[in-house]
């Protein structure tokens, strides 16, 4: 099974099965006289060994769903310079948006399971505000899409992928009033399949996966745009994020998913070029056994 992200109109093809996610664990410090292991070594260990039950426990379920996929993509179109006051002003504010292209679409999304494989499927309800109906729908109205959000966190946290992949705990953090542990998860070596980096947040109470953040260098082929102005060169990067929002017999499944795409000079200043949010609401669950149908 292999998750991916693409870019369509630019080979750009981020692998999801990847899932880096990571359990979360109580990590506190233990100070044992003559303890030989340091905290992290223990911390990480009881997080990999948690997250690892909670992917098994994602691959075995024999829940499968059908819920709304509302994606709304802005790309935002700048003039060179904006009307500032002051040198110090124009340097702060160098750009101004001119223009907003939007696109949104609605669509019922399913996700089956026949003769062992996985399967997304979906019908187009709504595009820009127009009803249709539209059966064995794709994503190629936009430009970043993915497959099988669900198991995202596999692809890092398995028992298997755990050995090809390296981890450190970045530190504590919240997700909806939730308390986490935030790991980054990156690969031991160069792969073909799965090469993918990023941080994962973590239930510190039952190590459930939160959310994932996907660094660029995970996009396959992904080549940096780069954008000449008066103040340096502007440097493509991509932020990848998924939250995990909805939970069904100890499983989560993913709420929201954004993607931004900004330019950045080496003062940090940002442009945001491109931006796409996709919601997930009105999930019904079914069996494995049981044939889902639409009404």
């Amino acid at each position: 099974m292999r998750n991916l992200f693409s870019v369509k109109k630019q080979v750009c093809v981020l692998l999801v099965l990847v899932s880096m996610i990571v359990g979360t664990g109580m990590y506190h410090f233990m100070f044992v006289q003559g303890l030989e292991a340091n905290d992290e070594e223990i911390g990480l260990k009881k997080i990999l060994e948690e997250t690892a039950n909670y992917c098994e426990r994602a691959k075995g379920m024999a829940l499968f769903y059908v819920c709304k996929e509302k994606i709304t993509e802005k790309e935002f179109f700048f003039s060179g310079t904006s009307f500032a006051r002051s040198a110090t002003e124009r340097e702060q504010r160098p750009f101004r948006v001119v223009s907003t292209k939007e696109k949104k679409l609605l669509y019922d999304y399913q996700l089956i399971k026949k003769a062992g494989e996985l399967k997304e499927q979906r019908i187009l309800l709504e595009e820009d505000g127009k009803k249709m109906y539209q059966e064995n729908a794709e994503l190629d109205k936009i430009k970043y899409v993915s497959e099988n959000l669900v198991f995202g966190p596999v692809g890092f946290l398995s028992k298997y992928w755990q050995d090809y992949f390296n981890y450190e705990i970045l530190g504590e953090g919240s997700v909806g009033g939730i308390k986490t542990l935030i790991i980054r998860s990156f690969p031991k070596e160069e792969m073909e399949e799965n090469y993918n980096f990023g941080k994962i947040w973590i239930d510190k109470d039952n190590f459930q996966i939160l959310k994932i953040e996907w660094e660029p260098v995970s996009i396959e082929h992904y080549e940096e745009g780069k954008i000449p102005t008066f103040l340096g060169e502007f440097k493509q990067s991509v932020i990848w994020t998924v939250d995990y929002g909805v939970e069904k017999n100890r499983v989560r499944f993913p709420s929201r998913q954004m993607v931004k795409e900004v330019f950045i000079n080496e003062k940090g200043y940002k442009i945001l070029k491109r931006e796409l949010s996709c919601d997930y609401e009105d999930y019904r669950f079914f069996t494995v056994e049981t044939e889902v149908k639409y009404d």
